[in-house]
C-alpha cells in the first residue's frame, strides 16, 4: 500500500474529513466530557473562499482518505507584511502511522506552504500524543508553550 499526499480543494474533501474529525476528536481532545465536537464548516468554507485554507491530504492506494493536515494562511497582526502558516489541524488514521508517513505529512505540509508563499508556519501537538520530537527533527523549534484551563459548568 502507498501513502499519496496531496493538496485537494475543501469542497471536495469536506465530507472524507468530517468522517474522520470524531476518530481524530476521541485521541486528542481534552474535556470531551464538556465540550462536544461542533466544527463551523461554513467558517472553513469561508476561508476557503478566501484562498486562506490549505488541505493537504493522505491517501491509501490514491483513494482512501487517511490523514490531513489543514493550515489557515495570512498575514499576523504583528507582522502585517509576512504571510504565515497557522496549523489547525493535522491527523493520521492509528493503522497508518507506520514508516514515515508522520513526517511525510509535515514535510509535504510545509513544501506547499512554501510554495503559496508563507515565510513561517506554526503549529501544536498534544501533550498526550507528543508530535515534539518529530517536529524538532524537522527542524522546528519550541518557541512558547499553551496552557489551557476549562471554565465552563
Amino acid at each position: 500500500m502507498t501513502i499519496s499526499f496531496q493538496i485537494e480543494p475543501w469542497s471536495t474533501v469536506r465530507s472524507e474529513i468530517e468522517r474522520l474529525l470524531p476518530l481524530h476528536w476521541a485521541e486528542v481532545a481534552g474535556e470531551r466530557d464538556h465540550i462536544k465536537l461542533d466544527p463551523d464548516w461554513e467558517w472553513y468554507a469561508e476561508c476557503d473562499r478566501q484562498d486562506m485554507l490549505q488541505v493537504l491530504t493522505a491517501r491509501a492506494d490514491r483513494t482512501e482518505l487517511v490523514g490531513y493536515h489543514l493550515s489557515i494562511i495570512r498575514t499576523h497582526p504583528h507582522y502585517k507584511s509576512t504571510l504565515m502558516g497557522f496549523t489547525d489541524i493535522y491527523f493520521i488514521a492509528p493503522e497508518y502511522r507506520k514508516g514515515r508517513t508522520g513526517i511525510q505529512l509535515f514535510i509535504r505540509a510545509e513544501e506547499e506552504l512554501r510554495a503559496r508563499g508563507v515565510r513561517k508556519i506554526f503549529t501544536g501537538t498534544k501533550l498526550s500524543l507528543n508530535m515534539g520530537p518529530i517536529l524538532l527533527r524537522l527542524g522546528w523549534r519550541e518557541t512558547e508553550r499553551l496552557f489551557t484551563k476549562y471554565l465552563g459548568d
